[in-house]
């Protein structure tokens, strides 16, 4: 019967005829058609009147589980609002902003970049200080000055001294997002914008942009450490390689790189960017299959590649449920927000009051006074949400040293969040249906459990009586009631069942509109 709980239809329209009655409750030709008259394999072998039944009994269990209060109960609705936590999420992602970002992984997917760049890191929060600083380095690339050599001297990425800045090449998903895109926007040749992300302040030099290499396919074998006894090991192994032994062999019984040695050492194919530059240097100067190099280090060791091949580029469609799934899990995320909220905003009329606001321009949140934040701050469509409110929120938030202003935007959507789970069943009329009916599956479900198949197990001596009258029935099963006691239980709570929905339906008037039901049986099936 559950079934019914997840594919019957809750509306009716003004001119839709009713089908039966139940206690004067009417329930609709829709309503049945809807249900049973799709291709549902489940029920298409039934007959008109047993589907009929199905609905009546349906519509019985629904009017007795008000009757006991079952949509009330606290884990029904913990669950419902669980559900509607998930279906917001629909709302909170824009579909056509994600897949312009998905192509857009991919153009960068199969295009690299070859950059190098500066950092100003963002000391005790003080960003004017950090961007002041990298402005002046700005002007001085502006009127001629070497980049890398203003790189090697402000630069506070740490590996400055030994690569002057240089990143290498690299494709999507490689850099965080902002640095990415303003990697790959800049021509090349130019220095871009200067671009902030959690790390500080960026200026990047674009040196090239070329379609990426394909991914290449190698084994390795890794020695940890680089003293004197790890290069005699490396070495080892190295002339045994060149006397023939097998590299996945010595690959299983030498390597410390336990992950990659059951599996002979091979490694997931990789592009540029994504392991230590030492190592793929090596590995992309081999291009012969079946070749291995000699031995060199990285700072995690020594090791021996052996090539193994590339990887063809995949095409939009096979990369496509890949990329989304990375965009998804990257900061591209929050473009897709920003595209959903402003839908939502514009359609919930959703409005900030920008004077009331400006109280809040203050290091200091905890000092303003709840008497003084009276005024209403957010409106959403005809619900306001006071400056105390808001207030309140931003003494919740544990971060320190972060204003109150920068913790608006987050207000604003959790709140508008918030409205629209309470208010979903008034998005459309389809989603309607779905929470309707999922609603209706939780308390049918509960009502079940408490009313039929909890009580073989709550009334153990009734079960055992039952057993005793219809013993000869169970004979071929088994010769004691532990033998068939599965058996036994699974019987009597289908005769519970049975009794409980007779009573139900003599307990409730039943009036069946003949005229629809004839009219109706005609076009059935």
């Amino acid at each position: 019967m559950l079934l019914l709980a997840v594919h019957l239809s809750v509306f009716a329209q003004k001119k839709d005829k009713v089908l039966f009655k139940i206690n004067n409750e009417p329930t609709y030709v829709s309503e049945f058609n809807k249900l049973f008259k799709t291709n549902n394999a489940t029920l298409s072998t039934n007959t008109f009147e047993e589907d009929l039944q199905l609905m009546v009994d349906y519509k019985l269990k629904l009017n007795q589980a008000k009757i006991e209060q079952i949509d009330t109960l606290p884990s029904i609705i913990q669950e419902f609002n669980k559900y509607k936590n998930n279906t917001i999420d629909a709302f909170t992602t824009d579909d056509e902003t994600l897949e312009d970002l998905v192509k857009e992984a991919y153009q960068r997917t199969i295009n690299q970049v070859k950059a190098s760049h500066l950092l100003i890191e963002i000391e005790d929060n003080d960003t004017l200080s950090a961007y002041k600083k990298i402005e002046a380095i700005q002007k001085q690339l502006k009127k001629g000055a070497n980049f890398e050599e203003l790189a090697v001297k402000y630069s506070d990425d740490k590996s400055v001294t030994k690569n002057k800045g240089k990143l290498g090449v690299f494709t999507a998903f490689k850099m965080v997002y902002p640095f990415e895109c303003a990697a790959y926007n800049t021509p090349v040749g130019e220095v871009s914008e200067i671009v902030k992300t959690q790390f500080g302040y960026h200026l990047i030099k674009v040196e090239e942009k070329t379609k990426a290499e394909p991914k290449i396919k190698v084994a390795h074998i890794m020695i940890t450490g680089l003293g004197k006894k790890k290069k005699e090991r490396i070495d080892t192994i190295y002339k045994k390689l060149l006397s023939g032994k097998k590299f996945e062999d010595l690959a299983r019984i030498f390597s410390d790189d336990k992950g990659t040695a059951r599996k002979g050492g091979m490694i997931k194919p990789f592009g540029r960017g994504s392991l230590p530059k030492s190592f793929e240097d090596v590995a992309f100067s081999l291009t012969e299959e079946k070749t291995f190099s000699e031995p060199f280090t990285t700072p995690y060791g020594w090791h021996i590649v052996y090539y193994r091949g590339t990887e063809k580029i995949k095409s939009f469609k096979d990369l496509k449920k890949h990329l989304k799934r990375k965009v998804m899990n990257d900061l591209r995320k929050e473009k897709i927000e920003d595209a959903a909220y402003t839908k939502m905003e514009a359609k919930h009329n959703v409005n900030t009051n920008k004077e009331a606001l400006t109280v809040f321009d203050t290091e200091n949140p905890h000092q303003l006074s709840d008497d003084k934040l009276t005024g209403v701050l957010l409106s959403i469509d005809n619900e306001n949400y006071l400056q105390k409110d808001f207030a309140n929120y931003v003494k919740s938030i544990s971060e320190k040293n972060k204003k109150p202003l920068s913790m608006y935007k987050d207000y604003k959507r959790k709140k508008l969040k918030e409205y629209v789970i309470e208010h979903l069943e008034e998005e459309d009329e389809e989603l309607k249906e779905i929470l309707t009916t999922y609603k209706n599956g939780l308390v049918i479900f509960e009502l079940m459990k408490q009313n039929v198949w909890g009580v073989a197990t709550k009334e153990k001596e009734k079960v055992k009586h039952y057993y005793l009258e219809n013993k000869a029935t169970y004979a071929e099963r088994g010769d004691s009631f532990e033998k068939v006691k599965g058996y036994v239980e699974s019987d009597y709570q289908e005769k519970i069942q049975n009794e409980w929905l007779s009573n139900l339906r003599k307990n409730n008037k039943v009036k069946f509109l003949k005229k629809q039901i004839k009219k109706l049986k005609k076009t059935y099936k």
